[in-house]
């Protein structure tokens, strides 16, 4: 039951704030200083109303997950190799588990969202700033990815990012500078989901592909704080499942 002061995302648009008011089937959702009214059906909450997150930093969600990462808390993929004396090229050298931090699953988290979203360093200059990437993967599931690009040539792809990331986990892809901006304007995004130790509903392996307006990097209004982040972010949704309660109502 949605209720005022919760924290939702939208199901089938990106985005997301905090609920003003319910009136009936309606929530009224503080979405960047305005109220947008939602059908409660197409709402998720992802931080109910009366709970505050005492993790600090600029970025919503996971954010022990997330600096972890960036200080390489969790072992790289060849070192836990060797740990384990997996042979190179082995399946468990490719899906191994990567956290070392306790996973607690959300509600909603068997149905996956992945987005790339791209923050800018000041928003105040798009024409100049620089541009962080980063995976937001706001599942239950362990992902072992690959961000490809179209080559130079225009005639095949090449390896942008990989890497793995955990459950509901942030990970930083890349930086970019204007001039770099054009190698990422077509984009194929695959992955393999996976659960570490326990059973899990399959999923099938993941592969999107996305043309990015680049445009939008020159336009404020495209740059806006969301449910995963507190300062302004230009994001490209990748996947977007819908709860199983709404598969069934339909």
């Amino acid at each position: 039951m949605i209720q005022p002061g919760d924290t939702v995302r939208y199901l089938n648009a990106v985005g997301g704030g905090k609920v003003v008011r319910v009136d009936g089937k309606i929530a009224y959702v503080d979405d960047d200083g305005f109220e947008t009214p939602v059908q409660v059906s197409e709402l998720v909450v992802v931080l109910p109303a009366g709970h505050v997150s005492d993790k600090p930093g600029k970025k919503m969600f996971d954010q022990e997950a997330f600096d972890a990462g960036k200080s390489n808390v969790r072992p790289k993929i060849e070192e836990r190799r060797t740990e384990r004396g997996d042979k190179p090229g082995s399946i468990s050298s490719l899906i191994s588990p990567i956290s070392s931090l306790p996973i607690e699953e959300t509600a909603y988290g068997d149905d996956m969202t992945l987005l790339l979203a791209f923050e800018p360093d000041n928003v105040k200059k798009l024409d100049t700033t620089d541009f962080g990437a980063v995976l937001v993967n706001d599942s239950n599931y362990f992902l072992s990815y690959l961000l490809l690009r179209r080559d130079e040539a225009g005639t095949g792809w090449t390896v942008e990012s990989r890497g793995e990331a955990a459950p509901n986990e942030l990970v930083d892809l890349a930086r970019y500078t204007h001039a770099d901006l054009h190698r990422i304007e077509r984009i194929v995004f695959q992955a393999i989901a996976w659960k570490d130790g326990k059973s899990f509903e399959f999923k099938t392996p993941i592969s999107v592909s996305r043309k990015i307006d680049l445009t939008k990097f020159f336009k404020l209004h495209c740059f806006r704080p969301g449910v995963y982040f507190d300062t302004p972010v230009l994001e490209v949704p990748l996947i977007a499942e819908v709860p199983r309660n709404l598969k069934s109502k339909g």
